[in-house]
């Protein structure tokens, strides 16, 4: 048998028995730098989803408002012009059942302002043919100026045949 015992052989002291602390400050800076990238990828994610939850909304209120043209396609033409949330949204935004042109953008500017808030505008464009019109509608918002300050905000643009 062995005369030393484990711990007084010659060479064991060399070896090594666990980690050292720069190792260990190595592998918490590794692991931390790991965290801060899936913490920007989760903000940017909360972002980018933020931003295509607007997009979708606008899309859903600019045929919305070709809905109301194509119900009243006789008066298509008083539908053209700029809606803009915040100047032509009236106190209380109550138009449930509206009918007439007026009372549709007053409701509209409503549906903007609460929905993209008060930087959001609509233009519906109304070309009037011979047997057919063509409506566009481009909604813009600033969804782009909040991520981007100086940008020229975001819009969505949807046209049509009546």
């Amino acid at each position: 048998m062995n005369q030393f015992p484990r711990r007084n052989r010659p060479g064991f002291a060399r070896r090594q028995r666990g980690f050292s602390l720069i190792e260990v400050l190595i592998s918490i800076l590794v692991l931390g730098l790991g965290l801060l990238g899936l913490a920007m990828l989760q903000v940017t994610n909360l972002r980018l989803t933020q931003s295509a939850n607007s997009r979708t909304l606008a899309s859903n209120l600019a045929y919305e408002i070709m809905d109301d043209i194509r119900a009243n396609r006789i008066y298509a033409i008083n539908y053209a012009g700029t809606i803009a949330a915040a100047k032509d949204a009236k106190s209380g935004c109550s138009h449930a059942g509206a009918v007439s042109s007026s009372t549709q953008k007053a409701d509209y500017a409503c549906r903007l302002l609460k929905t993209l808030g008060d930087s959001a505008a609509a233009d519906i464009e109304v070309a009037m043919g011979d047997r057919m019109s063509t409506v566009t509608v481009t909604i813009t918002w600033d969804d782009a100026r909040r991520w981007q300050p100086g940008a020229l905000g975001s819009s969505v643009s949807v046209r049509t045949q009546l």
